[in-house]
């Protein structure tokens, strides 16, 4: 049986694949960086029974051009942003994904713009490693020379931040991504409450979690962390009318998705100070535009969405992805698949024999 890699992947995964029987062929973003075309990619499945992307676009043309095609995978938390699920379905193809893939890293990132905005760290090291505003402060009459000065203006007192330690994380969506924030968010004393409506309550007892509304979540809350995914629910929860919940003093990261936010809203909290700050790794447009109004702001911390960037996410989809299928090719269910019907017809019809 041929499968089509275009994902990056771990070579000891594939080998498993290869051990099994399966026939790799690897082309596109997994192996140089650079996405296939609609028609490269097309020409790639004209014999392949199996196809695991990571970012190519599997569209209705090219899954319908695939005549062999029998299982797709995507190496994504959300199958949905490259793959046509719907068509998929109709001709009944299961697509396997990779929910939880990026989950540490997201989790371990938001915790680095939680530091990076309350204690001023990307502004200062900005500061430091490129102007000499701060060099140009010195402990006047004072022969210690381990300190700046701690005259008013002077770093010390500029740049004063505010600890995690007993405050209140309020985290919207609390799936995978959510619990791998609040279990790191414990660790530093913070209190963590979420917001999620779909999640079990069980959940939220084995994590230590208070389960409230989003309104109660966001007036509670001394730092707020978006985890959520984009559904026709979720687009723009966190509208104009929440933003004015916030505390004053309260910071607002964003490392999920653009989409669940008003962004227009977010500035003008930001820019009237009634925030303390915001860190976000996702916009509504990508790359940020060089004249968005949000890199006129000194309260805010700023990340080319990279949350979900480690070397160690393409190790946790390979196997995943692998043992779905090594699973599948037993003619076992897996619970990692867009539709279980979908599946559960494809394996009653033969699956991959």
């Amino acid at each position: 049986m041929k499968a089509l890699v275009t994902a990056r992947m771990n070579p000891a995964d594939l080998a498993r694949l290869t051990n099994a029987g399966f026939e790799i062929s690897t082309s596109g973003y997994g192996v140089n960086g650079e996405k296939l075309t609609e028609a490269e990619l097309i020409a790639e499945l004209a014999d392949k029974q199996i196809a695991i992307v990571e970012f190519e676009p599997l569209t209705e043309k090219a899954i319908a051009s695939a005549k062999h095609l029998k299982l797709l995978a995507c190496c994504r938390n959300e199958p949905g942003a490259n793959v046509d699920l719907t068509y998929a379905a109709q001709i009944g193809i299961p697509v396997l994904f990779t929910p939880g893939r990026n989950a540490i890293a997201v989790a371990e990132y938001t915790m680095a713009l939680l530091l990076a905005v309350a204690r001023n760290i990307p502004t200062t090291h900005h500061l430091l490693r490129y102007t000499d505003e701060l060099t140009a402060q010195s402990s006047a009459g004072s022969t210690r020379t381990s300190e700046w000065s701690l005259e008013p203006g002077a770093p010390f007192q500029r740049f004063e931040g505010v600890e995690l330690f007993g405050k209140t994380l309020g985290i919207i969506g609390f799936g995978a991504i959510g619990q791998q924030i609040a279990s790191r968010a414990k660790a530093f004393g913070l209190n963590v409450i979420a917001f999620d409506p779909y999640q079990n309550q069980e959940v939220f007892r084995e994590c230590g979690v208070e389960k409230l509304e989003l309104n109660e979540v966001v007036t509670k809350s001394d730092f707020i962390s978006m985890a959520a995914k984009v559904t026709p629910q979720t687009t723009g929860m966190f509208s104009r009318e929440v933003f004015t919940l916030m505390k004053p003093s309260a910071f607002f990261v964003n490392t999920a998705r653009a989409a669940l936010v008003d962004y227009e809203a977010l500035f003008e909290v930001l820019s009237a100070n009634k925030i303390a700050g915001a860190a976000l790794d996702v916009y509504p447009a990508e790359p940020l535009a060089e004249n968005s109004k949000l890199r006129t702001l000194p309260n805010i911390v700023l990340s080319p969405h990279l949350a979900g960037s480690t070397a160690e996410v393409k190790v946790h989809h390979s196997k995943m992805v692998v043992d779905d299928i090594l699973e599948i090719q037993k003619g076992n269910s897996v619970k990692r698949v867009a539709d279980s019907e979908v599946l559960a017809k494809f394996l009653k019809s033969g699956g991959l024999l």
